[in-house]
């Protein structure tokens, strides 16, 4: 067999990345962190050809700036790792959207695939894509797919597979208009540094020109006269600025969207008049300003009511099983004696007295959990998230704190455990870590007895 190949699998949230990283992989996969930071590095392996392949599937991430955690984890693994394919991952009835990730990727200068997931989902919206003229013009191969189906599996194993072996970078270019004479200085400036051979010029260029810390830190760390260097790019940042009027990390967003706009609609045929769907219909009463609050109100009684009264009641039906367990095994432990207990009987006792009372609240947290599960499936989350975002910035934390704190124990219910684990999910550090710090001073079940006791 030949020498491994590497791959990574990137895109934006909700395209249909794991569902396509589960497809190619099957069970040979498993989950780790990536080294010193607290994201999730999911790992698979898959056979191509004679080649075996490491398929590490990056954290869905919007963007590649350095902003957040995932971001910075997705964008050093393709620059330090340089795997041999990356396989970007879009939504197909989103594509104007998705796009902004995958020209910032085309300017990382890896080979790339572009596999359009949900087709399925397009076509039922009656978007029509020229996959073979978007081909062309980015320079890369575009395989439709549908995950959940396993539709376009073999084309996008081929296309990773030619990829891999002609080992070609993109052409396409991003036409950043009046920023181009900068980014053609500050490219020949670095471009004469031995020590930043093996990075992407044009790409390095243009984050020094959109004032990227993560890639002013690459600079300091590798090049000697990195003071120069910086100089001469803060220079540049303010004649442009005064030049143009607006900033250049602003003038690149909106290049990168023109492109995108761009592509579209050259290759994407969108019905000449649609309705509104059912999520857009939904969102006029759920995003509403006064109707929001109220839903949002609704659902979290609605959640306390079937979670904890109701598996309360369900608790209580099922106790006296747990209650036969206990006299069950009392039956085969020594008896007790007059004064004391052996210590036999009195450790297996209160063994199994511990077990039953965390299965006594399973019944709470199946209720629970399955009804958030609900809520995120059904795409309500986000949406609380929204109408909270403002609130919660007030006191540091984000829209996406919403629900680390559910899990928590908005009323008396959840656990401080996965609510610590679900604010991995909170792009802002601060908020990220004020949410932590929250999180255990909601009111799960287990502070029920402490507040008895207090009161």
């Amino acid at each position: 067999m030949s020498a491994p190949l590497l791959v990574a699998l990137a895109g934006q949230p909700n395209c249909g990345k794991s569902t396509l990283f589960n497809m190619l992989t099957g069970a040979r996969q498993h989950v780790a962190n990536y080294p010193g930071v607290t994201v999730e590095k999911k790992t698979g392996f898959f056979t191509l050809e004679d080649h075996r392949v490491e398929l590490v599937d990056l954290p869905g991430t919007y963007s590649l700036t350095s902003y957040s955690l995932e971001e910075k984890t997705a964008r050093d693994f393709i620059l330090h790792a340089a795997p041999q394919v990356t396989i970007n991952v879009a939504d197909a009835a989103n594509l104007k959207r998705n796009l902004y990730l995958t020209l910032q990727l085309l300017e990382m200068e890896t080979p790339l695939v572009l596999a359009l997931n949900m087709m399925d989902v397009a076509a039922r919206r009656n978007i029509q894509i020229d996959t073979a003229g978007l081909a062309r013009e980015l320079g890369v191969a575009v395989i439709p797919t549908v995950g959940k189906k396993r539709s376009g599996v073999q084309g996008l194993r081929a296309a990773v597979a030619a990829a891999a072996q002609a080992g070609r970078r993109p052409s396409f270019v991003v036409d950043y208009g009046v920023l181009e004479p900068y980014l053609a200085d500050l490219t020949d400036l670095l471009a004469r540094e031995a020590a930043l051979d093996g990075l992407p010029m044009r790409w390095l260029a243009v984050k020094l020109m959109e004032n990227d810390q993560a890639a002013r830190e690459t600079l300091r760390a590798r090049v000697a006269n990195h003071t120069d260097i910086l100089a001469s790019v803060d220079m540049l940042r303010e004649n442009f600025a005064g030049e143009q009027g607006v900033d250049a990390e602003r003038h690149v967003a909106f290049a990168r969207h023109r492109a995108a706009a761009a592509l579209t609609a050259r290759h994407v045929r969108l019905p000449q008049k649609s309705a509104p769907n059912l999520s857009d219909r939904a969102d006029r009463f759920v995003c509403h300003r006064f109707f929001g609050p109220l839903i949002l109100l609704t659902i979290l009684l609605v959640l306390y009511e079937v979670a904890i009264v109701y598996g309360g009641d369900l608790a209580a039906m099922i106790w006296p099983l747990w209650d036969g367990a206990q006299n069950f095994l009392a039956g085969f432990l020594p008896a007790p004696g007059f004064l004391e207990d052996p210590p036999l009987r009195a450790l297996g006792l209160w063994a199994m007295k511990s077990v039953t009372a965390i299965l006594n609240y399973l019944p709470i947290f199946f209720l629970l959990f399955a009804l958030i599960a609900i809520m995120e499936d059904s795409g309500y989350m986000p949406r609380m998230a929204f109408i909270l975002d403002r609130a919660f910035r007030r006191f540091g934390l984000h829209g996406q704190s919403t629900l680390p704190l559910i899990l928590g124990g908005v009323y008396v219910g959840g656990c401080a455990i996965p609510a610590v684990m679900a604010t991995r999910a909170i792009p802002d550090e601060r908020a990220r870590l004020a949410t932590i710090l929250i999180a255990p001073m909601m009111n799960c079940l287990a502070k029920v007895p402490l507040y008895l006791i207090l009161i």
